[in-house]
């Protein structure tokens, strides 16, 4: 669906499952993701995000290296449907992405990111992206920062759903105008 100098961004296939639980699901992955969790529950998010995509909304996509074929995670695009989030938040567009470990620090979340980002303001036409992180996920918020998106401390939020440690979440948001400005 996306292709960039290094990655294929495209549907999941039954394949990726085997991947997808053998290096999404362990401590360094999950640290900021609320910990590692049983193996039916990341085979739920799995069908989640396989299920996710569709031509009128977007959705989450798999990211492969071009090079050998090998699933390095996912990115995409969904609204934001958490409780805890500020009412102006909730059903927001959000950007997201996770890696595999052994491909951090090698530029494929931004590289992912951006792709998805030109379709999430090119195709789909949005007027705003935002990402939703920790101010302990230091390289989350790198991407993020990388990506152009600006801090909205405004919308930030206590969620209950994660431990202290990763109160509060922080809000980065992009605008297509912003985005165009980049890219111009």
């Amino acid at each position: 669906m996306l292709e960039t100098d290094r990655l294929i961004l495209r549907r999941f296939r039954d394949d990726d499952l085997e991947p997808w639980l053998a290096h999404l699901n362990t401590p360094e992955v999950r640290a900021h993701l609320g910990g590692v969790v049983s193996e039916e529950e990341m085979a739920a998010k799995f069908a989640r995000n396989s299920d996710s995509w569709n031509d009128a909304n977007g959705g989450w996509l798999a990211i492969e290296r071009r090079a050998d074929g090998e699933f390095l995670g996912y990115c995409g695009f969904g609204p934001i449907t958490t409780e805890a989030a500020p009412a102006k938040l909730r059903g927001t567009t959000e950007i997201g992405w996770t890696l595999r470990r052994d491909c951090w620090g090698q530029g494929y979340a931004t590289e992912a990111a951006r792709a998805v980002l030109g379709l999430a303001f090119g195709r789909f036409g949005l007027p705003v992206v935002c990402s939703q992180t920790s101010d302990a996920n230091r390289g989350s918020w790198r991407v993020m920062e990388r990506l152009g998106m600006e801090r909205a401390e405004a919308l930030d939020y206590h969620d209950p759903a994660y431990p202290p440690e990763e109160n509060p979440t922080k809000i980065y948001r992009l605008s297509r105008a912003a985005w165009d400005a980049q890219r111009g």
